[in-house]
């Protein structure tokens, strides 16, 4: 298992799962634990150039009006990409 952390990168056994705390900078942790951490990080793990009309539209779907809010409550935590396309999922019900 692999999670964020804000300190540094170890890896911790418990029994026989390990579990590896990767550090990250605090503007990747900021949004963690909301949806929009969530989004964030899928977009980040499917990249740029994967990233269609389709994923935007499945987002639409899925993501409730709440959900929308706080994505653009959290943009400023997105790289410029992410934000963009954050925008666009919410651009229709604005």
């Amino acid at each position: 298992m692999l999670f964020l952390a804000a300190g540094k990168t170890r890896k911790v056994r418990i029994g026989k799962l390990e579990i590896v705390l990767k550090r990250a900078m605090p503007r990747n942790l900021a949004a963690a634990g909301r949806t929009s951490g969530l989004v964030i990080q899928a977009l980040r793990y499917l990249g740029q150039r994967h990233v269609d009309d389709s994923v935007v539209g499945k987002l639409r779907a899925r993501l409730s009006p709440k959900d929308k809010a706080q994505l653009l409550q959290d943009l400023r935590y997105a790289p410029a990409w992410i934000a963009a396309i954050m925008s666009e999922v919410v651009q229709e019900d604005a």
